[in-house]
């Protein structure tokens, strides 16, 4: 496959315990996980250092080849589902644009959650259960999980899988006497069907269900002077309103893929439909609490943030040979989103949690809809050489429209105007492959990927922001040599981003909006190797050397509008290390007959990063840091039990926060343990 891409088992998430995308990012070379601090639910992804910091999704996520989520930042595409690995048979991460095939939201590159397909071979199952702790921890935590596969014929089967688990929270809030209030319970299940009549021709169908809540904020807070809610406090504690700090999101994805094959052609349809919804709280009290008081004799100021999304997909693909040497696919794709995003600021009694008033409510419903044709053409010169051609058009209508209540907004409603925008963009791909031998291989690749515009609310401003574009220039080698024993995968990239989505302010009423300007690129060098030097030894490493910066100013002013961020060319974006790497280890060896042990380390090490920009040369430093895990086990028969230690040494590496962050107080740590 001539594209960079890491695959992470299930069972390796599982018996690490490694359940988010937070928790496991930094095994793979490239990704950044970067939570919204203070805000559960969300958080930004970024791959190859492709980001500003914000905006439209820059990395696309499919669940079972069906794009999930929102394409745009108002319906919610920061939401990533983070899918318990036990509904899941492997996670995939393709680096680079991928806009050919994947479209919109995949100039950064792709991650795909791919579902365990059930089988017609025989009844099987398989239960699992675990317990966990974390360092300051309030209680144990604990999982269950469950699955089923029947055959109910030699062409039909049915497969179900449902999980339950509890983390356990260690924040606690002295003021209210709660330890641990930041507890998370997630639950879910997953039923599919299989309909193999043939070789060719088969239907899968597949129902994914998962909910997650948070009690609390995993937000601690240190004594800060200014801020009188944060005195007193000790290591890993908050002082937040009462009812403060829940978060919710469900996960709902449902699809059908049928393939079929006529003579030489092969047929692909698939179809998708998903709700993406959550719910966040944050506690504004530090800031505009003395207001609060003023206006509704409480001090409380809670603000909710929540948005559903119902997603349509249709995808349709025809492989067809064309003689001996041409391999034509071709394509056609429609999305359509309903997003209805909403904030509500409150006032609160903080002692009881009982509401008292509401500052503003602010509604603000939109659509996406997207149209592309797409084809790829592949040329084998020979059995060795080949070079694949492709293309995509697309077209994408917005709608969005906005509206806000409350005192914050004036003494009476304001309804902005509602506007339509519309766009369309094309891009391709060019990738020569050559084949040294059957288990080597070399690839040159150029690509283009795009993400979407939008429109602007506020009056005054340009009524709308185009879609930005990456191109990657790349070459790479990788290989399976010596019967196995060595695997690798190099290459190095350029990416040229132009176009940039950026925030802008307008001077006179300060409303932001989105406009374009601005460059960047990001070029490096990324290494990945597996070998087996001795008889249950396997040993894992890769590297990346990344350069992710401005190539032009950001805009800073004109006759109306100021920008609410700066930086200059060479300013580096925001998140990307210049280095980072993992190690890993794992010995397999004999205990007895059908039995037998292991034991296995990883070390992972991320370089220092800038966080977002901020409205002046000062940014925030995230310090580099490094992750050490731990894990044993012993296998008998079809019985596995395993032990972990996840951050051993208990580094909180931080990954976000501070400067240019709302507030600048709080961090977001690796290690599930945020701090300020």
């Amino acid at each position: 496959m001539p594209v960079p891409v890491t695959a992470i088992s299930a069972q390796a998430l599982l018996e690490t315990n490694q359940l988010r995308l937070q928790d496991y990012y930094s095994s793979v070379p490239g990704l950044s996980v970067n939570p919204t601090v203070g805000l559960g639910s969300q958080q930004l992804i970024t791959i190859r250092g492709i980001t500003t910091g914000g905006g439209n999704p820059s990395v696309g996520v499919t669940v079972d080849d069906a794009p999930y989520g929102s394409s745009t930042l108002l319906g919610g595409g920061e939401v990533v589902p983070d899918l318990d690995p036990s509904d899941l048979d492997h996670v995939e991460i393709l680096r680079g644009p991928q806009g050919t095939l994947y479209g919109a939201s995949s100039m950064g590159g792709l991650v795909k959650f791919v579902t365990v397909d059930p089988s017609t071979d025989a009844v099987s199952g398989r239960v699992e259960a675990g317990t966990n702790t974390v360092f300051n921890g309030a209680e144990l935590g604990y999982n269950a999980r469950g699955a089923i596969n029947v055959p109910l014929s030699d062409t039909f089967a049915i497969r179900a899988s449902a999980f339950t688990r509890e983390d356990p929270g260690y924040i606690d809030n002295p003021v209210l006497g709660i330890d641990g209030i930041n507890k998370d319970t997630v639950y879910g299940g997953h039923l599919s069907a299989l309909w193999k009549p043939s070789d060719a021709l088969s239907l899968k169908l597949s129902a994914l269900y998962q909910s997650f809540r948070g009690d609390g904020s995993n937000v601690a807070n240190v004594p800060t002077p200014g801020y009188p809610t944060t005195t007193g406090l000790g290591d890993l504690q908050q002082n937040y309103t009462r009812g403060v700090g829940p978060n919710f999101r469900k996960v709902q994805a449902y699809s059908a893929t049928l393939n079929a094959k006529v003579g030489d052609a092969e047929l692909t349809a698939t179809s998708g439909f998903n709700i993406n919804s959550f719910s966040d709280m944050f506690d504004y009290t530090y800031l505009l609490g003395s207001l609060t008081e003023g206006q509704f004799g409480v001090s409380g100021t809670p603000l909710t943030y929540q948005n559903t999304t119902h997603k349509f997909t249709q995808e349709v693909r025809l492989s067809v040979p064309i003689g001996q040497k041409v391999d034509w696919l071709v394509g056609a794709f429609y999305t359509h989103e309903k997003s209805i995003y909403e904030e509500i600021l409150n006032a609160a009694n903080t002692n009881t949690g009982a509401i008292v008033g509401q500052w503003l409510d602010e509604s603000i419903p939109s659509t996406y809809a997207e149209y592309a044709a797409f084809t790829d053409l592949t040329y084998h010169f020979t059995d060795q050489f080949d070079i694949q051609v492709g293309g995509r058009e697309s077209h994408i209508d917005q709608t969005f429209s906005q509206s806000e209540v409350g005192p914050f907004a004036g003494p009476s409603p304001v309804i902005y105007p509602p506007v339509d925008t519309s766009a369309n963009v094309f891009t391709y791909l060019v990738t020569p492959q050559f084949k040294i031998s059957p288990n080597l291989m070399t690839y040159i690749r150029l690509a283009s990927g795009y993400r979407a515009g939008g429109p602007n609310a506020a009056p005054g401003t340009p009524r709308q922001f185009d879609p930005d574009k990456t191109k990657n220039y790349e070459i790479g080698i990788k290989g399976d040599m010596l019967d196995h024993v060595l695997s690798f995968d190099a290459s190095l990239y350029y990416i040229s981003w132009k176009n940039l989505q950026l925030t802008l302010v307008d001077a006179a009423n300060g409303q932001p909006y989105v406009a374009n300007g601005s460059a960047a690129k990001s070029n490096g060098a990324e290494l990945s190797v597996q070998v087996k030097p001795v008889q249950g030894l396997t040993v894992a490493a890769w590297v990346t050397i990344t350069d992710a910066v401005l190539t032009s100013d950001l805009p800073r002013t004109s006759a109306t509008f100021v920008a609410a961020t700066y930086g200059v060319s060479g300013d580096r974006l925001p998140y990307s290390s210049r280095f980072s790497g993992n190690l890993s280890l794992q010995q397999d060896f004999p205990i007895a007959r059908d039995t037998t042990g292991f034991v296995g380390a990883m070390v992972s090490y991320i370089g220092d990063r800038s966080d977002v920009f901020t409205g002046t040369a000062q940014r925030q430093d995230l310090p580099a840091y490094t992750k050490t895990d731990f894990r044993a086990g012993v296998k008998y028969g079809q019985w596995t039990a395993n032990i972990y230690a996840t951050n051993a040494f208990d580094r909180r590496g931080v990954i976000s926060g501070g400067e240019g962050n709302f507030p600048p107080l709080r961090f977001s740590t690796s290690n599930r343990e945020p701090l300020d």
